[in-house]
């Protein structure tokens, strides 16, 4: 058991000095088998293992599918096709900013996809228009957070993996959730608005143009159709739907659209190949790092101890919470979900929460780390994007991330609102 510890404060100290993520989990875990003689073959055979789940596969086609429809301008579509829907309300920017947002992440299923293709267009435009830098950028920033949880979401399928969760029922619960964050950052830009004269759209959308936006959206519209209409029909597996969003959004870019050449092509790939490496790397790290914990029996001896000298079930999730979203601002999502799941599925089972409803507001609250200070990869991309500092971007999108963590309680402490759609379709 003292190697384990050795473990984790070896972790911490390297992640204290900047050693990057999945390199500071890998030399942490190293240390444990070492200190607690363990072969290291063992060690080689469980990082393969981590990759040993079909549904894995389903992560480079999504990754590569959000890239091709970025590359190709869908972007541009959407968000005419958001100002639409919004019209000429004071403030149309901010809102259609978050609408286009949602139907981006109904798309791409990440956030920093929706943060660069979303915000190199929105940033300048709503600057353009009167906005401060700083509140586009932190509008920008913080609607990105629902990427990941509107499905589909790769956040969704890992969890799904290591859970042994469905991850149709993944996507079906986090849905209601996603609309929820959507809705309470819209309720965010209306009350800012009534302090502030934001400006609003001047020009009128004619009949004509109003179709003609909605026609050319349209395609790009009805990829999250298929995609949850495949799996929710038992049609698909997810990773299937994810090969087929790759395939539909490469023919609706290459012969609708006409705007993806074949040099974008293989700019989408190749980076979505570097994408999709770095996420492979932080799962068999955060694997192996996992398994070490398990191996020590540490996640019982952690559910043991809580249930033990906390009475209140209530009070165990709002420390969770708590635990999580500090997590949250310091490491990226991805691998601190890796790593806090299989510590913290034993607590959940002894409370007699339902994993899909744990897995929902974990997943939320990890989540909004992507957007908090001081290293959220969502405000880094919107400060290099509007040229505003990462101070002003913070200060401004401090509501914002309150509205998530009321949004994170909620779905916490009322079960109804993520197993409501999974109960409905099972």
């Amino acid at each position: 058991m003292t190697f384990i510890f050795l473990m984790i404060l070896c972790f911490i100290l390297l992640m204290a000095i900047r050693i990057p993520i999945p390199f500071a989990l890998l030399a942490s875990t190293l240390v444990y088998f070492i200190g607690a003689d363990i072969p290291l073959s063992i060690m080689v055979v469980r990082l393969f293992r981590s990759f040993d789940s079909f549904v894995l596969l389903a992560i480079p086609f999504f990754i590569l599918a959000g890239k091709v429809m970025a590359e190709s301008g869908i972007s541009d579509r959407i968000i005419r096709l958001a100002d639409l829907i919004v019209g000429r309300v004071k403030g149309n920017l901010a809102y259609v900013n978050i609408v286009v947002s949602m139907f981006f992440g109904g798309i791409t299923g990440t956030a920093i996809s929706d943060t660069t293709a979303v915000g190199s267009v929105m940033i300048p435009a709503m600057t353009k228009a009167g906005y401060k830098k700083s509140f586009s950028a932190a509008v920008t920033a913080a609607s990105s957070t629902m990427g990941p949880i509107i499905p589909p979401s790769l956040m969704f399928i890992l969890y799904g993996s290591i859970a042994q969760v469905s991850i149709k029922d993944m996507f079906l619960a986090g849905a209601i959730p996603g609309v929820m964050v959507g809705l309470a950052q819209i309720a965010v830009v209306w009350l800012y608005g009534r302090k502030n004269d934001l400006p609003r759209r001047e020009e009128k959308i004619t009949r004509k143009q109003g179709f003609d936006i909605v026609g050319g959206a349209f395609y790009a519209m009805l990829l999250p159709v298929i995609i949850l209409g495949g799996i929710l029909m038992g049609v698909v597996s997810p990773t299937e739907a994810a090969v087929i969003a790759v395939f539909y959004s490469i023919f609706i870019a290459i012969f609708v659209y006409r705007s993806l050449t074949w040099k974008r092509l293989m700019g989408a790939i190749r980076e979505s190949t570097v994408e999709t490496g770095s996420v492979s790397i932080i799962i068999a790290a955060a694997g192996i790092f996992g398994w070490a914990l398990s191996n020590e029996q540490l996640p019982m001896i952690f559910a043991e101890y809580l249930i033990e000298n906390i009475e209140s079930t209530w009070l165990i999730l709002l420390l969770i919470n708590i635990l999580l979203f500090f997590l949250g601002m310091f490491m990226d999502s991805i691998p601190a979900l890796m790593i806090v799941t299989p510590v913290l599925l034993p607590v959940f089972d002894m409370l007699g929460i339902d994993p899909l409803h744990a897995g929902i507001f974990m997943c939320v609250n990890l989540i909004t780390g992507l957007a908090t200070p001081p290293v959220g990869c969502c405000l880094f991309a919107s400060s290099i994007i509007s040229g505003e500092s990462m101070e002003k971007i913070s200060r401004a999108i401090l509501p914002f991330i309150l509205a998530n963590v009321i949004i994170v309680l909620l779905i916490t402490y009322i079960p109804w609102i993520t197993l409501f759609l999974p109960s409905l379709f099972n």
